[in-house]
This record gives C-alpha cells, structure tokens and sequence, in this order.
C-alpha cells in the first residue's frame, strides 16, 4: 500500500513540475519585451543613457509599461519626463496576438499539442543628439504546448494572451477508444474459447 501511495504522489509531483516548466503567454510577453528592449539599445549612441522616455499602446495593452520601464533601467538607462532633454526614446505596442495551430499528437496513446505563436509587432523613435532612428519591433515566439495546458498558460483577466484552440482532427480521437475496445473484444473471445477447450 505504502508503495502504491508513493507511486501516486511521484507521477502527481512530477505532472506538477511539467505544468510549471511551460511559460504562460504573458511570460513570453515580458520575453519579447525584453527582446526589443535588446534592439533599441543596439541602436542608442548616448553613453551615460540618459533619455526623456514615452510610451504609448492601444488601452489592453497600457499595464506593459512598467514591464518596458523595468527592462529598460535593467540595461542601465535613466529615463525622466523632461522635455528640455535633448535625447528621447518613444516606445510603442501596436499589437501583441497569441495563436494555437497544427493539433498533433506526441505518440500514439500520448498527449495532444499544439503549436503556439506569440506575436509582438511595436516600433520605437530614438532621438540622439539631433539624430533620429526609426526602429520596427516585431518579434516571435514559436513553441509546442500540451492542449490541456492551455487553461493553464492564459490568464481570463488579459485578453491578448487567450487565442482560439483549433479542431482536434476526429480520425486521431476515433483511433484510439477503437483500438483500445478491439483489444478487449478479441481478449475476452481468447479468453473464453481458450477456457472452453
């Protein structure tokens, strides 16, 4: 019994451990971020880093600006309101979109996953002493999820992070319980024609 309980509570830890492995969509969010932050700085010339900061997004997506900020002073950058500084950074979020495609299965019995798509298209306006640079700031994430993660890896309460969950193609849900009942059919035949003889 002992052995049985310890076996229930390992597979349990470990499926735990496989849900909090996988990043939700606002994690890959703040990771895309992170990656335009990256792009603009390979383009500042600005030494000490200094600028007059603007942000402007659509209203669902206003709450990212204190993610933008973060990563902005994480690579060092002070960022005021002063209009009578020279140098300026403008940061703009245009459209983050989530989308689920390609339902396939991991192995035969195995879970079914889908591949997953996290789009972040903004841009940003660099002014350096007189020099303006325009830069495009699309990025994307593409990765495999579990479907029954999903749940898991949206949050209700954000709307850009939840997407459409695509048909599940029925040839490969009608497969299995099929196989799974033959078997059983053809066991209990061999059963008792074995056990008539």
């Amino acid at each position: 019994m002992k052995k049985l309980l310890f076996i229930i509570g390992l597979v349990l830890s470990v499926q735990s451990l496989v849900y909090s492995q996988t990043k939700t969509n606002l994690e890959i969010t703040f990771q895309l971020i992170d990656r335009t932050i990256s792009r603009v700085d390979s383009f500042v010339n600005n030494k000490n880093k200094e600028y007059n900061f603007s942000f402007t997004s659509p209203e669902p997506y206003g709450f990212l600006k204190s993610t933008v900020v973060d990563s902005f002073i994480k690579k060092n950058y002070l960022l005021k309101n002063l209009d009578s500084l020279q140098n300026k950074i403008e940061y703009s979020i245009h459209n983050i979109k989530v989308g689920y495609s390609n339902p396939f299965k991991d192995r035969f019995f195995g879970s079914i996953f889908v591949e997953r798509e996290v789009t972040f298209n903004g841009s940003s306006l660099i002014s350096d002493f007189g020099e303006i640079s325009s830069i495009q700031l699309n990025q994307t994430i593409k990765d495999t999820v579990a479907l029954d993660q999903i749940s898991y890896i949206e949050n209700r309460g954000i709307p850009f992070t939840q997407a459409t969950i695509p048909e599940i193609p029925l040839f490969s849900n009608l497969l299995e319980p099929i196989i799974v009942v033959g078997t059983l059919i053809v066991t209990i035949i061999l059963f008792f024609t074995v056990r008539s003889k």
